[in-house]
């Protein structure tokens, strides 16, 4: 996804426009979350759905289409007709698509529209009890106490956002880590969980339980602030890595073609929802930060973090998911 055509979508957006468009919604929406039902982002979504129908006077219907890496699900909304009734919750993992050129069966520059920024997931380091190392600043001194020490770091698989942070902060910071990629995060924590590994890049979500349960150790949360899900595990700042803050942003978007008038009113109506004091709560408490905003605003941010990862996938030479 090139800048220049994510800036050119935003500037249609400003772009009024009249006729049928107006009348938006005429019927029920289809919120399409390319993810399995029950999941944390899945929970995030049907939250938000319910204050989203009352604000735009239709029932807000989630369908979980999972599959594919979230393409089978992007795919259905790329390709429905354009009029606001089909929305989706944008996975982070299209960042990864496009940073490493992979192909799709749409053209996320043409075929969707970015709407607003929804929830940002933050990344959470975590290590094994039985790691030699219980601090980030122990895990510095101990990968220094001999020379051509490593330490291996699982994750969610190659390609993924959890994967790209973690050679980032190899880069960043000088730490010799080595990449261990699963196919999942469930299968990854099993295997540090058990000490096979003895760190973790994972998201927050659903991490954070396995910390709060004692199973594994949080090092740090890759944010500005302290998540209020795990509110005694530092700052990656406050641990002594600056600079290496990163989530996995998740936003909405709409076909290509949809009428601007129509992601004005899905924009307002998502901003509304996300700035309810009651679901900014219950978002926090599951461990999303609320984003929202203008929709150039989460233009923006797709094109930044696809160049930065795209950056870091050429610098550490990491071959594309097969």
């Amino acid at each position: 996804m090139k800048r220049r055509h994510l800036l050119a979508a935003a500037a249609v957006v400003a772009i009024p426009q009249s006729g049928r468009a107006q009348a938006f919604p005429e019927r029920p929406i289809r919120f399409i979350v390319p993810y399995a039902p029950g999941g944390s982002t899945d929970t995030s979504a049907r939250f938000v759905s319910e204050k989203l129908a009352a604000v735009l006077g239709q029932p807000v219907i989630v369908e979980n289409k999972p599959g594919g890496g979230t393409i089978i699900g992007t795919e259905i909304v790329a390709k429905a007709k354009p009029d606001g009734h089909t929305i989706l919750l944008t996975p982070a993992a299209m960042i990864a698509i496009a940073a490493f050129g992979m192909a799709t069966p749409y053209d996320i520059d043409k075929d969707l529209v970015p709407v607003v920024g929804f929830v940002d997931l933050p990344i959470l380091l975590a290590a094994s009890n039985s790691a030699p190392f219980k601090t980030v600043a122990e895990l510095v001194a101990w990968s220094k106490a001999e020379p051509g020490r490593t330490v291996a770091y699982a994750s969610a698989g190659i390609g993924s956002l959890t994967h790209l942070w973690g050679e980032y902060v190899k880069a960043k910071t000088g730490l010799p880590m080595e990449h261990v990629g699963y196919k999942g995060s469930a299968e990854a924590l099993r295997d540090v969980i058990a000490g096979h590994v003895p760190l973790f890049a994972d998201v927050l979500v659903p991490t954070a339980t396995a910390v709060r349960a004692g199973q594994i150790r949080g090092l740090a949360v890759a944010m500005a602030h302290r998540s209020e899900l795990l509110p005694d595990v530092p700052t990656v700042a406050e641990a002594g890595l600056p600079g290496t803050e990163g989530t996995v942003p998740f936003g909405i978007s709409v076909p290509g073609g949809t009428p601007a008038s129509v992601v004005m009113k899905l924009n307002t109506a998502f901003n509304e929802a996300l700035g309810d004091a009651a679901i900014r709560r219950k978002l926090l408490e599951l461990g999303f930060v609320p984003v929202g905003g203008a929709p150039q605003a989460y233009v923006a941010v797709l094109a930044n973090e696809i160049a930065k990862w795209r950056k870091v996938i050429k610098d550490a030479k990491i071959p594309a998911p097969s």
